[in-house]
């Protein structure tokens, strides 16, 4: 029997106390409620992009909707990977989290609309909750806020966001959806691992000067011949690649779902079934071209791999409801840009910090 926090539990509290997630996602009336706007982006002067209580920038909009900067600089401190990196790289990441919670707020939209929707009483419910534990720890619901530089509203619409999604996994996640989820992907949770051979072109010690539009055209041309029949995956490691791994003919050994490699490298050798020719592949090293050669099962019970999978259906269902969605809601970007694609390094993390149950 699957068991997790119930709304207004002690845990679940501890949960969005600790967390200290606030304004992730709004219900419609909120933008025009803090930043009194009503004709669109095109008209908004650059005082109303900040919030007039708590000085937090609006970065995106959905649905008319605010989110702050605040919020998304809260994920990047949360996530705590990023220390020491330069601007230009941090700049990315910001962009994936805030590509990420524009998303989310879709979601949301969209789960408001529907028998999922949390009603104006169960997020008062959950607020007095968050009081009372507050109280509790002797700190006040007002200093807790200040502290995070945001207000009730905030706090309001993130607790409607938890309320509103865990309904919605409840409904799908049941025992039986899950088994049959692993089914289409026991390779990421039970253990299994695959042998891998790859040709590289790539160098690492110069990336700047690498032609990595040539080689990617070169690695299409190679992959290509070889599946054509015309040249074998063993003669051509030796012809091109300048890995290593071409005197061993490019084995890279067993690796599984998850490994030190790049994490582009660990989902590229699971996309496709054995004996497939994968790629190219980019990474920060190079391009990679990946001929998947055995697989070996996992033997993980389970007890032992429900909550993975649990995460990982959970990350499924929001990827397929804001694709579904997303595209109908009405999106605003002011002075950021929108990812172009998620960075691997971060979706395992961002799967934990939005959308996991």
């Amino acid at each position: 029997m699957l068991s997790k926090p119930c709304i207004g539990s002690p845990t679940f509290i501890l949960v969005i106390i600790c967390l200290m997630v606030l304004p992730e996602a709004a219900n419609d009336e909120s933008l025009s409620d803090d930043l009194e706007y009503s004709s669109g982006p095109s008209n908004l002067s650059e005082e109303i992009l900040v919030h007039p209580t708590t000085g937090a920038i609006v970065l995106a909009s959905v649905n008319n909707v605010p989110v702050y900067d605040v919020e998304v600089q809260r994920y990047l401190d949360r996530l705590d990977v990023f220390q020491g990196l330069p601007e230009s790289t941090l700049q990315i990441y910001r962009s994936g989290v805030l590509s990420q919670l524009v998303r989310q707020q879709g979601v949301f939209s969209y789960l408001q609309t529907t028998d999922y929707r949390a009603t104006e009483q169960e997020v008062n419910l959950a607020l007095a909750e968050v009081t009372k534990t507050l109280e509790a720890r002797g700190q006040s619901l007002d200093a807790f806020l200040a502290a995070g530089k945001a207000d009730k509203a905030m706090l309001r619409r993130n607790l409607a966001w938890k309320i509103v999604w865990n309904r919605y996994l409840d409904s799908y996640l049941t025992e039986v959806n899950l088994r049959r989820y692993y089914e289409r992907h026991y390779a990421q949770f039970d253990g299994t691992t695959r042998r891998v051979a790859q040709i590289f072109q790539g160098d690492p010690s110069n990336s700047d000067d690498f032609e990595w539009d040539r080689a990617f055209r070169d690695t299409v041309l190679i992959r290509d011949r070889i599946q054509q029949g015309e040249l074998k995956f063993s003669d051509a490691v030796k012809q091109y690649s300048n890995s290593p791994s071409a005197a061993d003919g490019g084995d890279l050994g067993w690796i599984g779902y998850h490994g030190p490699l790049d994490p582009r490298i660990h989902e590229a050798a699971y996309s496709r079934p054995v004996g497939s020719i994968v790629g190219p592949i980019q990474t920060r090293f190079g391009i990679h071209l990946l001929y998947i050669m055995e697989e070996k099962r996992g033997t993980a019970t389970w007890e032992e791999m429900v909550d993975d999978i649990r995460a990982a259906a959970a990350s499924y269902l929001f990827a397929n409801v804001a694709e579904k969605y997303l595209s109908d809601a009405r999106v605003f970007y002011f002075g950021e840009e929108e990812a172009s694609e998620m960075d691997p390094t971060l979706v395992h993390m961002f799967h934990k910090e939005f959308v996991a149950p």
